[in-house]
């Protein structure tokens, strides 16, 4: 009797041994994943900087006309993350249920906990799922040899409408739905290197138009006037460019997500935007 009790309560021991180190076998293993993952991140995102340099060194058409060629490229850069969207924005709707499910009367108490673990739990995969988006966007825009700086200056132009709107969708809570300052001043020196170029080529008269929108725009984004660029759409040249393209690129747009959109993490490995 003495050897079976001994034995039983070895065996007693062992079950919250193994559940232990199973837990930390997954602790380790998810920190390596994320850690590899981000290391990738970094790198596909320096290879861009390396061959297109920096985002905000880019200088758009100085006539704003955008090729059908570099749209179609943006184009199956969207294709490419939708997945990926998707992906985020069940996260973000994970957090807006735990946001109602204690106010939501209709819903029994089991559910509303069995709702809320597992909300916290997908909530856990936010940085995997930031990181799988930037990982797929960086070599999405690696194979169609499209750079930070272009990606940023199409997205901004196309999507304009659709910002301003923003605070009208069902994710107007969340930061991730809104352009972030760094990738708003870099769409500014971006309008800045065009218009730069444009006075530099000596069209003051032929263009007067584009310089003045470039100027009041840039104006608009510096004093705060526009939160988001372009809200009732770009100008001249670049509208007509977008036009036959406008319905396909709506479906592509990911509400909510903006900031991960539009997100990099070079220049000090910082994550601010």
């Amino acid at each position: 009797m003495f050897k079976i009790s001994q034995k039983k309560n070895k065996s007693g021991r062992i079950g919250p041994i193994l559940t232990l180190a199973t837990l930390a076998f997954f602790l380790v293993a998810g920190i390596y994943y994320v850690v590899a993952q981000t290391r990738e991140s970094k790198r596909l995102e320096q290879t861009l900087n390396e061959r297109y340099d920096w985002a905000n060194k880019y200088t758009p058409p100085i006539d704003g006309s955008v090729s059908p060629q570099r749209l179609q490229a943006f184009i199956r850069v969207r294709q490419a993350v939708q997945p990926n969207c998707a992906d985020y924005q069940g996260i973000l709707d994970d957090l807006i249920g735990l946001e109602t499910i204690e106010t939501n009367q209709k819903m029994s108490p089991v559910k509303k906990v069995s709702k809320g673990i597992g909300g916290v739990i997908n909530i856990f995969s936010v940085g995997p799922k930031f990181l799988e988006f930037l990982e797929a966007r960086n070599r999405s825009l690696l194979a169609e040899e499209m750079g930070l700086g272009e990606y940023i200056y199409l997205y901004l132009a196309a999507y304009g409408e659709q910002l301003a709107n923003e605070s009208a969708s069902p994710y107007s809570g969340m930061d991730e739905a809104y352009i972030s300052p760094r990738a708003r001043d870099e769409f500014i020196q971006i309008l800045g290197n065009q218009l730069a170029a444009l006075e530099t080529a000596g069209q003051e008269t032929s263009s007067e138009g584009l310089i003045a929108d470039l100027r009041g725009e840039i104006e608009a984004l510096e004093d705060g006037s526009h939160s988001s660029p372009w809200p009732n759409g770009p100008a001249g040249k670049t509208r007509e460019s977008l036009a036959p393209y406008q319905e396909q690129l709506a479906d592509l747009y990911c509400s909510g997500i903006v900031e991960i959109e539009l997100q990099q993490k070079n220049r000090g490995f910082n994550f601010e935007g």
